[in-house]
Order: C-alpha cells, then sequence, then structure tokens
C-alpha cells in the first residue's frame, strides 16, 4: 500500500479520519495525504457570490490545509510522511483522478450520524463512493480512536468476494497485528445453506486465525444484527463488500453498506466488487 488519502472539511468529524489515517500511515509506512476539495459558493442559477473571489476562497483553503499538516506533522512526528493539497472541484471526481493514478491507495474519510430521512435520501459522500472507487474506503465514525485491529468482523454474503487492494490492506495489517478474522454472514432467511465455499480465497490469502458465523436476520433488521454482534464481540473493525446493483433495486432495497457505514461505532472498511 503507497498512499493513504485522508478527506477533509476541516470538521471535527473529518479530524478525526484524518487522526485515524495518520496512525494507519504510520504502521503501513505509507505517505499520507490530506485532500480538501474547494467550491464555488453559487446562490442560485444566476448569481455568484462575488463578495468572496474564487481566488481568496482557495487561498484561505490552503492556509487551513497548511496549518492541518502542521499540526497532525507535530503531533506524529517526523517519521510520518505527509502532504495536503486543496483543490478546485468535488470530492469523488478529485479523488477518483488520484486513484487512477495509483491504485495502491486507501481513502480514508469521516462519517456524520444523521437522521434517517438524509442517511436513505442524501447518503454522504463516503457511502456514495462505495464501490464506485477501485480501491477500499475506510469509513471512520466521528467518536473512533484508532485501536490496533486485532478482532476484525468480515461481513459476506456467499458471493465471490474481491481479492485485489482492499485484501492487499488487510493482509498487510494481518502481519502487523495477527488479528481474529470472524467471518459474519446474517442470514435472510433459515432455509440457506451454511456455505463457506466464497471464503476459501480470502483465507488463503489472510491466513489469519478465524471462525465463521452465521447469524439469523429479522426482517429489515440486518445492519442492526450485525451491529450488534461487533459491540457485543468488541470487533475493532468491519469489512463489507459494496455489490454494484441496478437503479431500480437501489430505489426498493437499502443499501447494507450504508446503514452500517452510518451506524458502526467502529471504522468500516469497505472492498469495491467492481
Amino acid at each position: 500500500m503507497n498512499t493513504i488519502i485522508a478527506t477533509t472539511d476541516y470538521t471535527r468529524e473529518s479530524r478525526t479520519a484524518v487522526n485515524y489515517a495518520a496512525r494507519l500511515a504510520m504502521i503501513m509506512k505509507a505517505e499520507l495525504v490530506l485532500l480538501h476539495a474547494t467550491y464555488i459558493p453559487v446562490v442560485s442559477d444566476s448569481f455568484i457570490d462575488v463578495s468572496i473571489t474564487l481566488d481568496e476562497i482557495a487561498d484561505n483553503d490552503k492556509e487551513r490545509m497548511s496549518e492541518l499538516v502542521k499540526h497532525v506533522s507535530s503531533k506524529m512526528g517526523p517519521a510520518l510522511r505527509i502532504r495536503g493539497n486543496s483543490e478546485i472541484g468535488l470530492t469523488g471526481e478529485l479523488l477518483k483522478e488520484y486513484v487512477s493514478k495509483d491504485p495502491e491507495t486507501i481513502v480514508v474519510m469521516g462519517m456524520k450520524h444523521v437522521d434517517k430521512f438524509s442517511e436513505v435520501v442524501f447518503g454522504s459522500t463516503a457511502t456514495n463512493l462505495a464501490g464506485e472507487l477501485p480501491c477500499p474506503i475506510l469509513v471512520v465514525p466521528p467518536d473512533a480512536r484508532f485501536r490496533p485491529w486485532k478482532k476484525i468482523a468480515f461481513a459476506f454474503d456467499q458471493k465471490e468476494i474481491p481479492i485485489h487492494t482492499g485484501l492487499k490492506l488487510l493482509q498487510h495489517m494481518s502481519e502487523k497485528f495477527a488479528p481474529k478474522i470472524h467471518y459474519v454472514h446474517v442470514m435472510d432467511t433459515p432455509y440457506n445453506a451454511k456455505d463457506t465455499h466464497s471464503l476459501k480465497p480470502v483465507q488463503n490469502i489472510l491466513g489469519s486465525e478465524s471462525q465463521v458465523h452465521f447469524l439469523s436476520d429479522v426482517p429489515g433488521e440486518t445492519t442492526e444484527v450485525l451491529n450488534d454482534w461487533v459491540r457485543r464481540f468488541k470487533s475493532n473493525l468491519v469489512v463489507m463488500v459494496a455489490r454494484k446493483h441496478n437503479i431500480f433495486w437501489k430505489l426498493i432495497y437499502p443499501s447494507h453498506t450504508r446503514q452500517l457505514a452510518f451506524k458502526s461505532s467502529v471504522p468500516v472498511l469497505i472492498i469495491s466488487e467492481d
């Protein structure tokens, strides 16, 4: 893993994610890139707020980025390789450009706890990008502190699991922490076979001590069942695969990945299926 990109909008939630990413970069000996997307404050389709020029906005954001880089550097010490970029554009588009140049990347993003309506209708930048970037996204809850990944909950659904960048990260961290990996499948019906064939390639790569769990689902409460298990077993990380679905499916069925990202009390590592 060459690079860790941590997005920031200078809020408390994003600073939590930046601090988490810095600890991760130190352990992995990766470069930490802090990224802020500067936007133009448009009031309406026909009017742009000219009281503040774009140059002034960009200069202000660059100054704040410089202060953040200095703060993180002083906190972590000279061993941390860090740089900050403040660019004009949308966060998602900038990330796609960055990742296209260096696929060996992980993106770390903060998460706010929001109301149910906002979660379903608007989502967040992190959850909207899940499955869109060809690299893993680590979603960090607002109150999270870095803890060694000693207990990992790997949610699986008996479909093929991609074994590229996301698992390379887990493999690297497994070498550092020797975690116990719990493969967890929340069964939506008691009639499904308890099949573990999809885990074989993953287990061959990770090679850590592991255990498989099949949990009974309460209709409509898959995320709650998994989240409750994570709390009871005190996991340090949840791993999920972002599956590709068509528009009709997305409208009718809520994304378990999105739901867990909003509700989890521990970081969620989202691996893209594509």
